[in-house]
């Protein structure tokens, strides 16, 4: 039902846009399942199916995974962070939430401070903890899909992803640890009931049973198919018509000579799609890792490299609005603007490193 309720306030221009992508989809599938031939096509239907099935089986897999065990490994690691950082209780219980809700974790923090119980320095610092708190859990959604599509760069791209994120906030809390300590932190019983091991965690969190937690999973399952159906079937089949009709090496014509090895069509074909999701681009890379046109390296350098279009205007329409809506204006920005410009600097350290790794190759 909620999922229904969305859908109906959705702005009338971005329905008109949604249903005519499913138009363009479908007459995209249909055009080029009557122009490649059938041999390709028999030789595409069995990847499309195997593609189809391990994004469903994953995704219900580890989203059964993530709803069982989830939030007592949060509460078990949390606890000596928010300890080493020498903040108060309330900061973590807001990274706890953070994982269902980064709205209401923000709230916790902007009420917190503006009713003088944390610092301005320890609302910016759980804010910009609770950014990383809301993107791992919103990318586990994505993961298990991306990784059941294409296995080994998959863990790649997710381990780099989470291991910079996750040393943006080693690092935000050991600037906390070494900070003049605030004499107006206080803890609360509200905060420990989220952090104490002893304590029973709070109702609307409480772990659904083994039947909420198939069906769960089976709505999240239904929702990634669809995607996958809509927008990953219809890329991945455009991918294996222009690699067929020879676009890529016409394309490689127009590269020049320096860039050619590092940014090969199939890269460039790969960020296009990331525009339409990570999903849609991982389809996308499937079709051409599965007949070697490129490697492990050139995926994860197109994965990363889409992170640069797709993170800014992530950025302007949605989080840095709500950060200035919740937080006061001037936190609110410098809080994603701190996220964004360390985001930043680790995608383009590891596309440096990928490039140079494939130059070194070469020789």
């Amino acid at each position: 039902m909620a999922h229904h309720h969305r859908k109906k306030e959705l702005p009338r221009w971005q329905r008109w846009c949604r249903w005519a992508w499913y138009l363009l989809a479908i007459l995209l599938t249909a055009f080029v399942f009557v122009k490649l031939p059938h041999r390709i096509t028999l030789r595409i239907l069995p990847r499309l199916l195997r593609l189809t099935l391990m994004v469903g089986a994953a995704t219900f897999v580890g989203t059964v995974f993530e709803i069982r065990n989830w939030t007592g490994f949060a509460r078990f690691l949390l606890k000596p962070l928010i300890n080493f950082a020498r903040l108060p209780q309330i900061v973590g219980a807001a990274m706890i939430t953070a994982l269902f809700s980064n709205y209401a974790a923000g709230g916790i923090l902007a009420g917190s401070y503006a009713e003088g119980r944390i610092t301005r320095f320890e609302m910016r610092v759980g804010a910009i903890c609770n950014s990383y708190a809301a993107y791992v859990s919103h990318s586990f959604r994505v993961m298990y899909p991306v990784i059941g599509a294409l296995g080994l760069p998959g863990v790649y791209y997710f381990a780099l992803i989470f291991g910079s994120g996750l040393l943006i906030t080693l690092t935000t809390l050991t600037v906390s640890r070494y900070r003049p300590q605030s004499a107006i932190s206080i803890d609360s019983d509200f905060a420990a009931a989220y952090l104490d091991e002893k304590a029973a965690p709070p109702a609307p969190r409480k772990r659904p049973s083994w039947p909420q937690t198939l069906v769960q999973a089976g709505i999240r399952s239904r929702e990634i198919l669809i995607r996958v159906l809509w927008v990953t079937i219809p890329l991945y089949l455009l991918a294996a018509y222009l690699n067929h009709i020879g676009i890529f090496k016409v394309w490689k014509e127009f590269v020049p000579a320096v860039a050619a090895p590092f940014f090969p069509p199939e890269v460039l074909t790969i960020m296009a799609a990331r525009l339409g999701g990570l999903v849609s681009a991982a389809g996308v890379a499937f079709e051409m890792y599965s007949h070697g046109s490129i490697g492990c390296a050139h995926i994860l350098l197109a994965l990363l490299a889409g992170n640069l279009i797709t993170n800014p205007v992530r950025m302007l329409r949605r989080n840095l609005p709500t950060a200035m809506g919740i937080f006061p204006p001037r936190d609110g920005f410098f809080i994603v603007t701190v996220m964004q410009l360390s985001r930043l600097f680790f995608v383009v350290l590891y596309i440096a490193v990928l490039i140079a790794w494939l130059y070194l190759r070469q020789g």
